[in-house]
């Protein structure tokens, strides 16, 4: 089942889908580690590499994290719940997607404070712009 990007719009027809996070708990006692299972999916519906939520993850919980991406594994050590990592990513989407100065989603520019270096939005509407702080 797939949620909206912006999971404080309510509107089912809304733009930008993602699939809910699925994780697995494996091992026991201190190996325990909990498995991003389609990680790779809700990275692409985010348009960033895999890596960067699981990293986000990883800072969060200050839990240390593991990428095998040939085998498709994203590994968060610790027993961390679905619900709870699909909440963090609210807490990243914020940060990496949305641009500053728009609001819009999926700016793929490198803002660094008020200043674009690379900014383009990929939105349609502001696919020209050269940068967002004008």
């Amino acid at each position: 089942m797939s949620v909206n990007v912006n999971r404080s719009v309510l509107d089912q027809f809304y733009r930008y889908k993602m699939p809910r996070i699925i994780a697995k708990v494996e091992g026991k006692g201190n190996g325990i580690k909990t498995v991003i299972v389609n990680m790779t999916d809700v990275a692409k519906s985010l348009n960033r590499p895999p890596t960067y939520p699981t990293k986000f993850f990883g800072c969060e919980l200050g839990a240390q994290t593991q990428f095998d991406a040939k085998n498709d594994r994203f590994i968060v050590n610790g027993s961390h719940e679905a619900n709870k990592l699909q909440d963090m990513l609210d807490g990243f989407i914020p940060l990496s997607l949305v641009c500053a100065a728009m609001g819009d989603l999926f700016c793929s520019g490198a803002c660094l404070g008020r200043a674009c270096i690379t900014s383009r939005c990929t939105d349609a509407f502001t696919r020209e712009l050269q940068c967002c702080y004008r």
